[in-house]
């Protein structure tokens, strides 16, 4: 295959070759020659709209922007086909197309010492160039500030200094960057005066999750001005990025239970808003502010009934969306009853990573299919756009499912999934598909704890014939698919399940397990650092 770059910008083609060169080494096919694609930016398409045209010896790709180009590219190897031993197939036809939704972005969680956190940078910029080639548009971050004492603390500078060259390099190929903020989270020195309640009163039935209680009350004296202080101060260092939306966010660690501030989704978080806001548009002017409404009446009740009745107000009348996530589909008893608050455009923060199982990843791969359409079938209606959560690589697969369905590249998880291992393991197998979707069945587990080596699985009945059907096609795919990160993860993730059972829930019985999982630790870059909830149990 042969690249011929007719206006991408030099630097931006350079890295769009080196991406596909990367892909198509896998599957033993190289850009020396042969059939040639023609890359086009056409400033008379718009809303990242591409347009592929092919025939058996060259296609022709124009798209609105360098990105759309990536996203192009990414279309027309999936619609083409691979054996994996340097066949190549080119697609056919022509394909007019354009995202159906405009937002479509992912949320890397760099904690834990995960892979994002810990692994090399390139590896991590690799996964970047990947989620550009599906139609990922937008990348959102979090400098999580409650460990450090400010942002001359090594760790921070550290951290900084790792998010700013992730979004940055996102910047380079075209996806904007995106940063979230808890509303009141404060440094580790915050001054103990100022700090936020987390008790269980003024109406809470329990207490926020992960208060840190280094957190800020904006009610008392000089809370609003510490919060705005400390804020200023990490916003500093992603001044120069184009940083497209801050996401303003409640819960998690975040929140007050005082009586000035409960309850905090429609009193104290509100009332913080407009001060924030104005902080943004003082050091990002072209940035935007999404307000999210995470965990809304999970601690007390009324935080949605209130929310909703002041989305008329004027400091929402800027605020392009309201971000949530509303599991299998289920909203809020205000939404069901009043409808969908008029004008205002949400955007969804769906869980694919930690759903069902604990530690998240420590098995290896996981998709969630199943989960995803449910989510989809209600939130197709009602999103904009989306922000997958991702703690990891494990959950690939489902990285491309969300991107699939938000740009309207497939209609259901199950065929994006189908769209996934054909490109993935180069094959269309219908025998390996019907294995590769067991594994969401055979997924949920749970552990009473950590430390507690001994795992139950929910419905291991079909565990031995996923196993049985990747150990087939482990052996007979070529080499370098088996070897490949994508095929190998769901490979271990069906020995480690079958090990587990055949071992009465204790992995730390198998040697074989034991080895799995150690190859899975290598591959997320896990270090001595790295959390328990992000790695397997290696003889743990």
């Amino acid at each position: 295959m042969k690249l011929l770059n007719k206006n991408m910008p030099a630097e931006v083609f350079g890295i769009l070759m080196s991406a596909v060169e990367r892909v198509l080494s896998v599957r033993k096919v190289g850009l020396d020659g042969g059939f040639t694609v023609s890359l086009e930016v056409d400033c008379g398409l718009c809303d990242e709209r591409y347009i592929i045209t092919s025939d058996c010896d060259s296609c022709t790709l124009r798209a609105a922007d360098p990105l759309a180009l990536f996203a192009a590219f990414g279309r027309f190897l999936r619609l083409s086909r691979f054996d994996g031993n340097g066949g190549f197939e080119p697609f056919v036809g022509k394909l007019d197309f354009t995202p159906k939704k405009k937002l479509r972005g992912m949320y890397f969680a760099t904690h834990f010492d995960n892979f994002y956190h810990s692994a090399p940078i390139g590896k991590v910029c690799e996964v970047v160039e990947d989620l550009a080639m599906r139609g990922c548009n937008s990348l959102l971050v979090w400098f999580d500030m409650h460990h450090f004492t400010s942002m001359e603390d090594e760790g921070a500078q550290s951290l900084v200094k790792r998010l700013h060259a992730i979004l940055a390099y996102a910047n380079k190929i075209g996806i904007g960057g995106s940063l979230t903020m808890i509303s009141n989270e404060g440094f580790s020195t915050s001054p103990n005066e100022l700090r936020a309640e987390w008790a269980v009163q003024n109406g809470y039935h329990a207490s926020p999750d992960s208060h840190y209680h280094v957190e800020i009350c904006p009610s008392k004296e000089g809370g609003i001005e510490e919060i705005l202080r400390a804020r200023r101060a990490m916003l500093e260092y992603f001044a120069d990025l184009k940083i497209d939306y801050v996401v303003y966010w409640p819960y998690d660690q975040g929140g007050c239970t005082c009586k000035d501030c409960a309850p905090w989704g429609s009193n104290g978080f509100l009332k913080l808003l407009p001060h924030f806001k104005s902080l943004i548009k003082e050091m990002m002017p072209n940035t935007k502010v999404i307000v999210s409404a995470w965990y809304f009446d999970r601690f007390t009740s009324g935080e949605w009934a209130g929310f909703t009745d002041r989305l008329g107000d004027e400091v929402f009348k800027d605020v392009p969306y309201i971000l949530s996530f509303f599991a299998n589909g289920e909203l809020p008893p205000v939404l069901l009853e009043k409808g969908m608050p008029e004008g205002v455009k949400f955007i969804e923060f769906p869980e694919i990573s930690m759903w069902t199982c604990s530690p998240w990843g420590g098995y290896g791969a996981s998709h969630l299919a199943g989960f995803l359409d449910r989510n989809h079938t209600t939130g197709k209606a009602i999103y904009s756009g989306a922000y997958p959560y991702s703690e990891g690589i494990f959950e690939d697969a489902n990285k491309f499912i969300e991107l699939a369905l938000y740009s309207g590249e497939c209609e259901s998880a199950v065929d994006a999934l189908r769209v996934y291992m054909n490109f993935e393991f180069c094959t269309d197998s219908d025998e390996l598909f019907e294995a590769f979707l067991l594994t969401e069945q055979t997924l949920a587990r749970k552990r009473s704890h950590l430390e507690n080596i001994h795992v139950t699985i929910a419905d291991p009945s079909k565990i031995e014939e996923v196993r049985a059907v990747f150990e087939k096609y482990n052996s007979i795919l070529p080499e370098n698919i088996t070897s490949s990160r994508n095929f190998r993860l769901f490979y271990l993730r069906a020995l480690i399940d079958s090990e587990i059972v055949r071992n009465d829930g204790y992995s730390i019985r198998s040697e074989l397990c034991q080895q799995a999982m150690r190859e899975i630790d290598e591959i997320y870059f896990v270090n001595e650092k790295t959390c328990p909830w992000v790695r397997p149990a290696t003889g743990r």
